[in-house]
Order: structure tokens, then sequence, then C-alpha cells
């Protein structure tokens, strides 16, 4: 009989992987009392996902870990190379997708290679006590929930079973987890393939720590005479660009991941039909594959003999078969059990979209289930439900940019690849296809939402979509402020700050479940060529001051990453290739002056007067509790 548990929670997170880790630290920074149980004692040391697009990372900037993420979890990744195979690591490709750029929306690089165990180690370090209780090597044996509660049995070494009851139970253990495998999945929930995406295929996936050659460890290495140093070495043989090897025969991924100085190197690569799985991941079949890309032609160089990267410089972490395919649950959402991350939906490595896809999961969940506990809430499985049917639509772009990348890496025929890449060459002759080709899959900007009955964003804008960035989140959604909502008023002009100001006095704040006040707004101001002083009438008091923030020119931010204390810091900017300080403009309208943003950085409503902003302040609880 299991012991119950004497405190009661709002809910109860199973896993505590990325996904669960971060829906954690936003519920502690929303004030929810949790519990997450985890199976294993300590994060696991083996790097898996590698790689995080730019929504990740603004959403972990939202928690306070940006600092960290370049300094100590990883770097911001250059191109995705697509190449022919057979040829080695630095032949032109016929396509690549420049993501060291920031025009993508977010105000940051379109993705960043990094080491998940040091990622999940401050994701964990965001979490507060006060609200989240981490329970270590503890196992789930048993779910049951009744009209008001659900209740999570579960066992540690050496202790009896425990019982907690909770409002809510997610589970974001996984694929193979226990609340979907053995919770929903006798209730009707499965994970159904993606009908788009027909590949499914086992790959092996191989894990190497580097270590540098030297005139000292290898006197007989022979570019030290041509004048290589170490470093050149390395670059010479692991190309800082991530390559997608399109090889018909054989189809394959590599690159290196985290920091540059912990030089490690991921090479994923097919397992064709009829070979065994097991053998194809041994030392001696993985040397086969991949020491030929390692390997150069020593006539290049003006040598005898081809050069190889010496094998004792090599330490294997990893070297295991996986199997993947596109899959995701028919409901995400059952009764008082929520699912998430890769309980809810797995991803082909292709896209990078495993571990972004999770923390969108996470975001867009975090205030929901905040509404949700709220007890003026009385319709938590509408609030789910819409929330599965908006996450899809985001999904299906994800998916799609995943399946772009799948199709250029796996196309089977010799002659059809052959043709592609002539094509895809002659079209770059023209720069602007050039550039739009270039951007991948931010091709099509920032994913743009269509309403539907049951979705949390206002119906008089057919299409939704989330609210660029210009490093505005921190002032957005700073610590202190209460609201799960929060209001932008865009200015073109300091001037007008006191009018907006006052225009909001009109506004009657009506006592909603998402917590927006007028009183916390930020101001935008948009006019680059107006200093913001505080000599302005408008700016003359530290009150005044508060919430007012000004959108830098790309000159004025590249400045900011060269002052002392940025240097001081060693934490350089990434340059704003491409950045358009007018991007909130130009995606919500340049008649759009007063924004309600959701706490997924979702747009709710773009409002042009101060009539339709009262108008979609009165209609938030109708929207979100009673859709």
């Amino acid at each position: 009989m299991a012991i119950c548990d004497c405190n009661e929670v709002d809910v109860v997170i199973c896993g505590l992987g990325p996904t669960g880790a971060l829906l954690s630290a936003l519920l502690c920074r929303l004030r929810v009392k949790h519990i997450i149980l985890e199976r294993e004692a300590q994060i696991t040391t083996d790097p898996r996902g590698i790689v995080l697009d730019e929504d990740g990372i603004r959403i972990l900037q939202g928690i306070g870990l940006y600092r960290e993420l370049f300094q100590d979890v990883g770097q911001s990744m250059r191109c995705f190379r697509f190449i022919e195979g057979g040829r080695g690591l630095d032949v032109r490709p016929f396509l690549q997708f420049a993501y060291h750029t920031i025009e993508g929306g977010t105000g940051h690089p379109g993705f960043m290679s990094h080491k998940q165990p040091v990622l999940e180690k401050h994701l964990r370090g965001a979490m507060d006590n006060e609200y989240g209780d981490v329970r270590l090597s503890s196992t789930v044996e048993n779910v049951r929930e009744d009209t008001d509660s659900i209740y999570v049995t579960y066992s540690s070494p050496g202790s009896v079973s425990r019982s907690i009851r909770a409002k809510f139970l997610v589970g974001a253990d996984g694929k193979t987890g226990f609340v979907r495998k053995r919770y929903l999945e006798p209730k009707g929930i499965i994970m159904e393939k993606s009908p788009k995406f027909h590949y499914e295929a086992v790959w092996v996936a191989l894990n190497w720590r580097l270590t540098l050659p030297t005139q000292e460890t290898h006197p007989g290495f022979p570019l030290w005479q041509l004048g290589y140093s170490s470093a050149e070495v390395y670059d010479l043989f692991f190309p800082t660009d991530f390559n997608f090897i399109c090889d018909p025969s054989r189809p394959s991924v590599c690159g290196r991941f985290g920091r540059h100085e912990d030089r490690l190197w991921r090479f994923e690569f097919v397992v064709k039909e009829g070979e065994d799985k097991e053998q194809m991941a041994t030392k001696d079949e993985v040397k086969k594959i991949v020491f030929p890309y390692l390997t150069h032609k020593g006539q290049k160089f003006g040598l005898q003999n081809d050069i190889r990267w010496p094998e004792d410089c090599i330490e294997w972490i990893r070297s295991r078969p996986f199997s993947f395919s596109a899959r995701s649950c028919n409901k995400w959402a059952l009764g008082r059990a929520i699912l998430c991350g890769d309980a809810a939906h797995v991803f082909p490595p292709f896209g990078g979209q495993g571990i972004a896809s999770g923390f969108r999961d996470a975001i867009s969940l975090s205030w929901r289930i905040k509404i949700a506990t709220d007890p003026k809430c009385r319709n938590h499985e509408s609030i789910f439900c819409g929330w599965y049917v908006e996450r899809k639509q985001q999904l299906e772009q994800s998916l799609a940019s995943t399946v772009e990348n799948g199709n250029f890496c796996n196309e089977p025929s010799i002659v059809k690849a052959y043709c592609r890449n002539w094509y895809l060459w002659a079209v770059q002759m023209v720069p602007a296809w050039k550039h739009n080709l270039e951007l991948g899959g931010r091709r099509d900007g920032m994913t743009k939402y269509t309403w539907a009955p049951g979705l949390h964003f206002f119906a008089s804008i057919r299409r939704r979509s989330v609210l660029p960035s210009a490093f505005t989140d921190d002032t957005i959604f700073a610590r202190h402020k209460s609201g799960i909502f929060q209001l932008v008023v865009i200015l073109d002009s300091i001037d007008q700050l006191q009018t907006s100001r006052a225009e909001l006095q009109l506004v009657r704040n009506v006592d909603t479940i998402t917590g927006l006040r007028t009183q916390e707004a930020t101001f935008v101001v948009h006019g680059l060529s107006t200093m913001i002083s505080t000599t302005h009438p408008a700016l003359r008091g530290e009150k005044e001051r508060e919430g007012v923030i000004r959108v830098l020119s790309a000159e004025e931010y590249t400045a900011a990453g060269s002052t002392g204390v940025a240097k001081a810091a060693k934490f350089p900017r990434h340059p704003p290739h491409f950045y358009d300080p007018n991007r909130i403009r130009v995606d919500l309208g340049f008649d759009a002056r007063y924004v309600i943003v959701r706490y997924d950085r979702f747009v709710f409503a773009a409002c042009s007067n101060i009539d339709d902003l009262q108008v979609a302040v009165n209609k938030q609880d109708t929207c979100i509790i009673q859709a």
C-alpha cells in the first residue's frame, strides 16, 4: 500500500530531461507548485541532442540562461552544407542554409550546437525549489484520476511506494515513458505516423572527442613541414559547418557540437537494408565508413601519400544504432494527464527540431497550466485541446523543414541527385534567389497560425504569429511583473509616450484570468533617429523611464558588444547579419499600436487604437477559458 504525501501540489511532472526541466523552470517563474519525478539518479552524460534552434535560444534567454548558453553550453552554428558523397568534407556544397544570420525574427542566430548534459545542468539550476520539488531515482508505478485530481504512485530505492495528489500530470518522460505507454495508450492515445514524411530507417550515431595532434606527439605527421599548426589541422579535417552528405549509396550527417574548445564531433550514417545495425555500430565497421571522409589526397598538398587524421587522437564516446520516423500522438491531453516533448511527438534528426519542439511545448503549456490551476477555470480540457491544435500548426512547419533537409540527404537516385545539384547551382547564379535558398527553414518567416474555434488568440485577426524580438523579452516579461499576458505599446517616437500613457488610463482593467495590467505595459520606441534622453519631459523621473525601451540600429547593436564591459565579460555579441530594426512593425503591420502578448511570446491581439484594445481586454477570459 502506498503512503500518501501530506502535501498536495498543482502539477506532477514525470521526467526531468530538457523538456521537463524547462517546464519546471517556467512553472517556478509562474509560481505554480509542482513535483518532478525523475527515474535517473543524475544527468545522463551521453550527449544525445546536439542542436537547438533560435526559438529554443529565445526561450532559454527568457529564463535567464542566455549568457550560460554561449559561455558554457555551446556556440552558434554557421551553415548547413549539402554536399555530394565520396568527395571529402571540404567539397563545395550544391546548397547551403546560412543559419549564422539573425534574420529569423527572434534576434538570435538560426541554430546553436550544444552539449545536452551541460544544457540540462543549467536548466536544473534555473529551477526554484520554493515551487519545484525534484525527486530523483523515482520510478512511476501507477496513475489514476477522478473528477478533481490525479494520483501518481512512485517508488525510490530503499523506500516504500508513495502517492502524490495533484491537479494535473505532465508526461515529459520520452517516447517510451510511463505516462503515455502505460497510462494513456490503454485509453486510446497512440503515436501515429506522419502522412507527410514516410521515411523510416535505422541510423548509427557516433560521438567523438578529439585531441589535437602536435609536433611533439606526432612528429611524423606530414602537414607540419607545410607550416600547418595544430588548430589548422583540426579545422582542415573537421570543418566548422554542419555537413549533410547527400550520397545515394550511404546518406550521412556530420559536424562539430558543443563549444569550440570541447572538440566534440557527431557523425551519423544510415544502416542499409540487410545490414545488422549492431554490427554496423562497431568500431571496425564505423571506421570503414567514416575514415574516408577524414582522409585527404596527398597530391592536393604536393605529397606522395594520403593524409589521415591520427586515430590515437580520437576518443569514442558513443556509437549506437537508433530508429527514427516522424510521429505524433492523436491527442496530447486526456482528462488531467498531458503529454509534451518526445512523449507527444518524435522527429527525424534532419531538422534539429527534437529539443526545440519540446521547448515550444513547454512554454506554450506552462501558462495554460497556470490558468488551468486557477479556481476560476472550469474547463481545463478545452484549454489543453486548444493548445494541442495550435501546437500542431507549428509542428507542421518544423516537419516541413525537416522533410526538406531529409529529401536532399536521402535521395536514392543518382540521376535525380545529379539533376537536382546542377539545377540548384544554376538557380544560385541569381543573388536574390541564392539568398532566398540560404534562408532554409526561415524562408517563410516566423510561424503564422490560422485561427480556428478554441484557439487562444483574438479571432478578429485570422492569422497571428509570435512577436518578433530585438532582445525586448527581458523587459516585456521582467520577473517583477505578475501578468501572464503583457501589453506592448509600439511608438514611432518618444514624443508619443505621454499621449499613449494617457490613453491607457482610460482602459478599464478587467479582473482577467491572464493578469493583464496596463500598469505593466512596455513601451517600444521605433524612432531610431530619436535618442531616449533623461532630459525629455516624458522621461525625467525614474518611474517615467520604467518600461521604456528603444530598438537599436545595427550599428548600435554592434557597438554595444565592443564596450569595455562586454569585452571584460568575454561574451561577444553575434554579428547583426540581416538585422531589421523594423521587424516588429513589418510582421505586425505598421498600424499596430497596442499589442497583447502571451507568456509564450505569441501575439494574442494587435490593436490600432485604444477602443480596439479595450475590446481585446474584455474578451480575454472568453477566448481562453470559454473557447
